[in-house]
């Protein structure tokens, strides 16, 4: 009966092991951070300095200065060539029958300087598509970014909080060890006064052994759980930070058809989907601008001579220039431009239903993490009734045992029930607070 029990309150503190996946090395200690540290300045703190956060916003530019490619496609392009051209021979001319033999009619060394500029008209709505399509994926990156900044709250709220709930759960280890060596006392004394037998002095030591066991490995998860909180806000992970802890306040369960609606219009990889669909469908539309003539207008100024400034150029003019319009069509491309079309066409189908299949992720996750807060909200009242119940039994069986009235190993069971229930009660208190945070990630924002 001890050994079970108490194997379940290790189970306990084993639970809070929930830690952070990656570590940060090398991070100094900060300065500016307040203490004792709220769970809102953690936040704040950690939005300002963690670098996985901080690199979305280089995604969100990167973006933007995809915009800008699809935008300047709008504007007249503009080039300059040189080209250096000699020839073996000299070129000329021959007309039979009469006196013109081998005329000299162009130059053997050609130096030509050429400038161009085309400026689209018309190119069967690619270029607009592609802007609007890039202006999209400007909007997904903002989603994108959104999303990693939920995602940073929620790992530094539920962070904060396992921090707390390892503290205290190494604060009823530490009781608990404090009131089994009260109780082996008493065992001593009652053996030499030989009212009990040596067993119940055994049967204290097993209990503390196990129960000194139980706060090293308490206080070791509480340890790591302080490294992960630090690396989240990029802290050194060694650094002492005091946390300002929370107050119980009413504890409150949302209406569960409110959060659906909520996450459905907050979440922002629900909208960064949907947004891919308008994308898809823009990219399609520029697929189909192969079916249509691509109309543009240019000039051309050239300058070609002998020398190197081509200012010498005895057979045409030196100089020149040009402007005009040109239209391109093609007419058979051996079925590409079709081709496109259906890629982005089958693209789009398989966006649509992976935007149904999120949203149905997305109502599983906000139903679980709803559930979590209904169980943790009912655990709450139940543990916090339990403790003094708890409490209660404890003085009773300790009383009975000096009267001889309740055996040792029932002593032993009351501090392993009280222990238990503490570490029970601390469970859920924080359990709340996570599955809160949980729940406000799943709809995308606070849930008021």
């Amino acid at each position: 009966m001890l050994t079970a029990t108490m194997n379940r309150l290790t189970s306990l503190f084993i639970l809070m092991g929930l830690v952070a996946a990656s570590t940060t090395w090398g991070l100094a200690a900060s300065n500016d951070l307040p203490q004792p540290l709220t769970v809102q300045a953690a936040v704040d703190y950690a939005l300002s300095h963690n670098s996985a956060y901080r690199a979305a916003f280089e995604d969100v530019s990167a973006a933007g200065e995809k915009v800008n490619q699809a935008r300047a496609d709008f504007f007249p392009k503009l080039d300059g060539s040189y080209a250096f051209t000699r020839l073996s021979d000299q070129p000329f001319i021959t007309i039979p029958g009469t006196s013109f033999q081998k005329v000299p009619f162009a130059i053997q060394t050609s130096n030509r300087w050429q400038v161009d500029m085309v400026q689209p008209l018309f190119t069967g709505f690619g270029l607009e598509s592609q802007y609007k399509a890039s202006k999209v994926g400007m909007k997904i990156s903002q989603y994108q970014l959104e999303e990693a900044r939920l995602n940073l709250i929620r790992d530094v709220q539920a962070s904060y909080m396992q921090t707390l709930l390892g503290a205290k759960l190494v604060e009823v280890a530490r009781d608990y060890v404090a009131s089994l060596e009260v109780q082996k006392k008493n065992a001593e004394a009652n053996y030499q006064q030989g009212v009990v037998a040596q067993n119940d002095i055994l049967k204290a030591d097993v209990a503390l052994s196990q129960a000194v066991q139980q706060e090293r490995n308490a206080v070791k998860q509480l340890t790591v759980l302080r490294s992960s909180l630090n690396q989240l806000m990029a802290l050194d992970l060694q650094e002492k930070v005091e946390l300002a802890g929370i107050e119980e306040n009413t504890y409150q369960v949302p209406n569960l058809h409110q959060l659906y609606s909520a996450a459905e219009e907050k979440r922002p990889e629900y909208l960064a989907i949907k947004s891919s669909i308008r994308q898809a469908e823009y990219s399609k539309t520029a697929a189909r601008s192969g079916y249509y003539p691509h109309v543009s207008a240019f000039a051309q100024y050239y300058r070609e001579g002998e020398d190197f400034l081509a200012n010498n150029n005895p057979f045409a003019n030196s100089t020149n220039a040009a402007v005009g319009v040109r239209v391109d069509w093609n007419l058979f491309e051996g079925g590409k431009t079709r081709a496109s079309e259906l890629e982005w066409e089958y693209r789009l189908r398989g966006i649509e239903k992976r935007r149904d299949d999120l949203l149905q992720k997305i109502r599983l996750q906000v139903e679980n993490a709803f559930e979590q807060l209904k169980v943790a909200k009912a655990n709450i009242d139940t543990n916090r009734v339990a403790v003094k119940q708890a409490e209660e039994n404890e003085r009773i069986t300790s009383l009975q045992y000096k009267e001889q009235v309740a055996i040792f190993l029932e002593v032993l069971n009351a501090q392993v029930f009280l222990a238990q229930t503490r570490a029970d009660f601390y469970q859920a208190l924080y359990g709340y607070e996570i599955a809160n945070t949980e729940l406000e990630r799943a709809i995308g924002g606070p849930t008021d």
